[in-house]
This record gives C-alpha cells, structure tokens and sequence, in this order.
C-alpha cells in the first residue's frame, strides 16, 4: 500500500491519488519503433474503440475504416464522421511526435493534440481553456479555475514524468489527471487517450484501447473518480479492461 506520504504527494501535485500496487498487463513492444507500428497496424481498431467508449459515437469498425481513409459513410451524422476523423488526425499527429522525438508530457504536446482533435468543435481549440467549466452528471467536483492551469499542468505532468516509476501506471495516472483537471473546453477524454498511449509508446510498450464492452463500468467509475479525486478503482479498472488485441 502507498504510504500518507506518497498520498499527500500525489494530492498535492495532481490533485488525485491512488493506493495499491497493480500489475497492468500491457506488453513490452521491444522499442518505440515497434509500438508505433503496432498503433498505425491497429488504428482503426484502436479509434473505433475509444470514439464508441468514450464519446458514444455510433459508428462502426467498418465505417471508421472508411472514415479514417478520408471517404464519407451513410447513416452517420456529419458531427460522428467529423469526431472520428479528428481522433484520426491527432493520432496520426501523436505518431509524426513519437517518430521525431517531439513527444513529451508537457502542455505543449497536449495543446498540439488538441489542436487536431477539437478543431472547430470546441469553443477554442490548441489551447487551454479560458473560462470555468462544469462536468456533465458530476455535482461534486468543479474543475480548477483557467488562470491556474498552466501552473497546474507544469507541477503535474513534472511529478508524473519523474516520480511516477511504472510506465503504464504514469500512462493511466497521465489521462486521469487531463481528464479531471479539464484542460480543455471540450475533447479532454480524447486528447488525455492520445497522452496516454504517447506515454506508453515512447517507452516501447504497446498501444491500448477501452473496449466498447466496457463503456458503461468506464463512465460509472469515472464520474465517481471525479467527484472523489480517489483514483484507485480507476486503476484497478485500467489493470483489468485496458484492451490489447493487436499484432
């Protein structure tokens, strides 16, 4: 078990925490050459889980296949083809920053993957939010005030980069954190899932997914993570749902 300590240190710099110890069974890839390919191998995949679980988009494998080839599909609305080719764009985006080196756990990185994941959806994109912001179905939490987000990205992302020992515990902790801090107006989920597997792939281990079949336990736990700041069924979720299916 974490010790106070490491409690109180994980509240003071993320404003969340976590205890216990979990075995997160996301395989080493040999290299981050090697996880890159994975991801670019498996992205349909990969986008058509995340967009179903995180943003209920309702459209299928094959028509994200399509999508994500730069064609239109019938009987999906144009804001779901647009969601989907966004996702796309940024991931193609997160692979360019793992390929050249650029990736890293800082705002700048996040901002550049916003910046292609919410691009004329949010009210502003490639850029931290400007005004308060509220979390649909969370009555007890409100995220932190605009003015003091950079400073907040700057001590979280610097304590997860350098205390957070476990690659795919610092991974997970990376999207949580993104994800109840609210950095963003809108696309916060999507672009804290595109950190999350940067993290994981610059350490050469393999990409992840959120099952679709996992949608509902995922916003359950989630919207109790929010209002708690205890992180700890969350990870315990991620060590047992995290989705690696890829060759």
């Amino acid at each position: 078990m974490e010790s106070r300590m490491d409690r109180e240190e994980k509240l003071k710099n993320l404003s969340m925490f976590w205890d216990g110890d979990f075995d997160f069974k996301i395989p080493s890839a040999g290299s981050p050459r090697n996880a890159l390919c994975i991801f670019n191998k498996n992205l349909e995949n990969i986008v058509y889980n995340f967009m179903v679980t995180l943003e209920h988009n309702p459209t299928s494998l094959p028509q994200t296949a399509t999508i994500l080839k730069g064609q239109s599909v019938s009987g999906i609305s144009i804001d779901d083809m647009l969601q989907v080719k966004r996702y796309g764009d940024g991931a193609r985006a997160l692979m360019n920053m793992l390929a050249d080196g650029s990736f890293a756990l800082n705002e700048e990185t996040a901002c550049a993957l916003h910046n292609h994941v919410a691009k004329e959806e949010a009210l502003t994109w490639g850029k931290f939010r400007d005004r308060l912001v509220t979390i649909i179905n969370v009555n007890e939490y409100i995220p932190p005030d605009s003015r003091l987000l950079s400073g907040i990205a700057a001590k979280g992302f610097s304590f997860l980069a350098n205390r957070v020992k476990s690659p795919q515990e610092r991974a997970i902790a990376a999207f949580l954190f993104m994800s109840r801090t609210q950095f963003f107006h809108d696309a916060n989920k999507r672009t804290a899932s595109l950190m999350l597997n940067g993290v994981l792939m610059s350490e050469g281990i393999y990409p992840v997914t959120i099952l679709n079949h996992n949608s509902e336990e995922f916003h359950t736990r989630l919207a109790d993570f929010y209002n708690s700041g205890d992180a700890s069924d969350m990870m315990r979720f991620f060590e047992k749902s995290t989705g690696v299916l890829y060759s």
